[in-house]
């Protein structure tokens, strides 16, 4: 209590303390800020000529030296175009230098902006080019070895850069043109004239929206052109690129030996006046008043599937049903209206971006275009080697109009066995079906991410109905989902129909296409593809048991990537054991009259007949040795097979144990010795 007490007239007399001192301050005695500069007493002994002349190669060096030097500020974070980046002239007018300084600090502008004169204490950074641009920061281990130009923490920042009490200068652009720029002008602001976007870049944003940088062109009267690089996270990403000739004020840079602008804002370009050629904005982006004619009709000019020129004023109106967004297409889109389906190939990535995304409105003024057969599968492009081709970014704008209007697409709804050749093209949906056991697990597709450089393979996996018809669902090795798992249960998948050499195929635009949550028709007992195992690792399966009866080394998970296949596998090669005896158990299974087993095995390295098939009644889960095991009649890869090859054992009927709970044993025996190493693989296990 008296602790509690001496805490409270304590805590009492600091409040009454504070009162009083308070009561007696009146409010023009406050003392006033320090608003000193701290640049007041900044004095320079370098300029950035000299810094550069660190390193003459461009190699990375250390500033031993106590250096100071000053540059006026050109580039500006306000609108998101640079990040961690402060670039520094050397004068507001007439620059002979520049330098890109990485910082770890946003919104810089507010510190320092355009035409603030800043002081740099540089003893202790590190310059460098990179990409043939040169930077000042800290050094840092590259991920891939070697070392780079990192950025300054905020706090050294703080200490490092300081800005000069002058009020910002106007900074005045270098001109140049395309014929004038060289390297000298790198890290200045340059200022370029009677210049113009490209016209494949006419119609399109500064960027996407999320993407770090994009790459648009300006050019002059004769063609000749420099990239404008924009990120997609500059807050005018989305805007439209002006379709007019002018001028534009961009900071010079360089990536690797290409030259690149960057604009601090879109204020920079100013792009008012009439094309080279003459023309205005007004000429271009305006889509045609109305469609008159259908995708039947642009068919039916080439009814034999001839490449065939489209010369007849005739637009359509359609809706994207697929893209690129997923990596399941590949600088192609996919349309359709009432009348069909229609492929489009456009030579250019992230279509979705550009405003080709599923559910858009396009209005095609297909004047000047092709329409031709590929694979039997009507395709809208452009002549390219005397066939069909892709259409070029340069003439896209002049044939594709995105409209502000949107359509969630219908998928038809079709039977496995009712596939047309008029169907191509079409998003469809099929219902009541599933994936073949011996895809079920498997993969998609394989990306093969682990590695680099990648090898993606892309991949078949069969689609059946409940009466055994089959189609094929085909997915990419660049998909997003193509690591994803080949799902059990039966249910729905839309996707375009195409066809290849004579097959129908689904491809299905993004993993929500497979709807499969349904009980499977025709339920199989167990169907195993070991479409979860790890390549080299132990088998490790739920319900399954991985058993080393002599040696160390047990069943291990194999995958051929060129057939995106996984299935388990036993050698005994270089094992060091001079007996190894691994059981591969099943999950139990009850058996009923007509229970057919059934699998695939393959040999490679063939030195003896190491596998043989089992069968228990009694085996409790543990107790391999301890169980009865009896031998089973199956056909299994030997020495006369191919290596590799697949060998299907044949329908082998369990009938014999109706009523009664079995384990199916998969036993390899050898050792390491000359004679007894074969591999042996086993895979598409089936009880139904």
């Amino acid at each position: 209590m008296k602790n509690i007490f001496k805490q409270r007239f304590k805590a009492l007399l600091i409040l009454l303390g504070f009162i009083s001192v308070t009561a007696c301050v009146h409010d023009d005695n406050w003392d006033t800020p320090d608003t000193s500069c701290q640049a007041e007493n900044i004095t320079t002994n370098a300029t950035i000529s000299d810094i550069l002349a660190v390193s003459p190669s461009g190699e990375i060096t250390q500033i031993t030296n106590d250096i100071t030097f000053a540059g006026y500020v050109i580039s500006s974070d306000e609108h998101g175009n640079f990040y961690t980046t402060l670039i520094l002239q050397d004068s507001p007018s007439n620059p002979t230098a520049g330098i890109s300084i990485s910082v770890n600090k946003r919104d810089m502008y507010t510190e320092f902006p355009v035409g603030a004169k800043v002081y740099v204490k540089a003893k202790g950074l590190f310059v460098a080019k990179e990409h043939g641009v040169y930077k000042l920061g800290n050094a840092y281990t590259l991920t891939h070895g070697g070392v780079g130009i990192g950025r300054l923490s905020p706090h050294e920042a703080d200490q490092r850069l300081v800005a000069s009490c002058d009020a910002p200068s106007e900074i005045v652009p270098k001109v140049v043109d395309m014929t004038s720029f060289s390297d000298a002008d790198l890290n200045l602001l340059v200022k370029f004239e009677n210049v113009q976007f490209t016209q494949s870049d006419l119609c399109s944003t500064y960027a996407y929206e999320g993407v770090s940088g994009v790459n648009k062109y300006i050019e002059d009267c004769a063609g000749r052109d420099i990239i404008l690089r924009n990120s997609g996270y500059a807050d005018f990403a989305g805007q439209k690129v002006p379709a007019g000739n002018g001028s534009i004020v961009a900071v010079m840079s360089k990536y690797n030996s290409d030259f690149q602008l960057y604009i601090r804002d879109t204020n920079d370009v100013q792009f008012d006046n009439p094309r080279c050629d003459g023309t205005t904005a007004a000429d271009y982006c305006a889509p045609p008043t109305a469609a008159n004619a259908t995708i039947a009709d642009i068919k039916a000019l080439s009814p034999n599937g001839n490449l065939t020129q489209i010369t007849a004023d005739k637009v359509i109106d359609v809706v994207v049903t697929a893209d690129d967004e997923f990596g399941n297409f590949y600088k192609k889109i996919y349309v359709q209206d009432a009348t069909g389906g229609l492929q489009i190939g456009l030579n250019m990535r992230d279509l979705y971006r550009r405003g080709y995304k599923v559910g858009n409105k396009l209005r095609i003024q297909t004047q000047g275009l092709y329409i031709a057969k590929k694979y039997d599968e009507y395709v809208l492009g452009d002549i390219y080697n005397g066939g069909i081709g892709r259409i070029t970014d340069d003439i896209d704008q002049d044939h594709l109009f995105v409209l502000n209007e949107t359509q969630d697409p219908i998928a038809e709804v079709k039977d496995l066995t009712g596939f047309t050749l008029d169907d191509l093209g079409k998003l469809v949906k099929v219902e009541n079906v599933q994936f073949s056991y011996k895809d079920v697990n498997e993969q998609l597709a394989f990306s093969d991410s682990d590695n680099y450089p990648r090898n993606p393979k892309s991949a078949n996996r069969m689609l059946q109905n409940c009466n055994g018809d089959e189609v094929i669902v085909r997915t990419s090795g660049y998909a997003a989902f193509a690591d994803a798992h080949v799902p059990a249960l039966n249910g729905t998948v839309t996707g375009i129909l195409g066809i290849y050499n004579g097959d129908y195929q689904i491809y299905i635009r993004n993993i929500q296409d497979l709807d499969m949550t349904n009980d499977r028709c025709h339920a199989e007992k167990l169907m195993e593809s070991f479409g979860r195992v790890v390549k080299r690792d132990p088998i490790d399966l739920a319900g399954w048991t991985n058993y080393t009866e002599a040696g160390s080394r047990p069943w291990f998970g194999g995958f051929y990537g060129n057939a995106v296949n996984h299935y388990a596998e036993m050698n005994a090669y270089q094992s060091g054991e001079s007996v190894n005896i691994s059981w591969l158990i099943s999950p139990a299974v009850q058996v009923d009259n007509g229970t057919i087993l059934n699998f695939d095995t393959a040999k490679a390295y063939w030195k003896h007949d190491a596998l043989s098939v089992w069968i228990s009644t009694d085996f409790n889960g543990v107790d391999v040795t301890g169980a009865t095991w009896q031998p089973l009649n199956a056909r299994l890869a030997t020495n006369s097979d191919p290596n590799h090859a697949w060998i299907n054992s044949g329908d082998i009927d369990l009938s014999a144990y109706a009523g009664q709970t079995v384990y199916i044993a998969f036993k390899y025996v050898g050792g390491d010795n000359p004679n007894a190493t074969s591999t042996y693989r086993v895979d598409n296990i089936v009880i139904k």
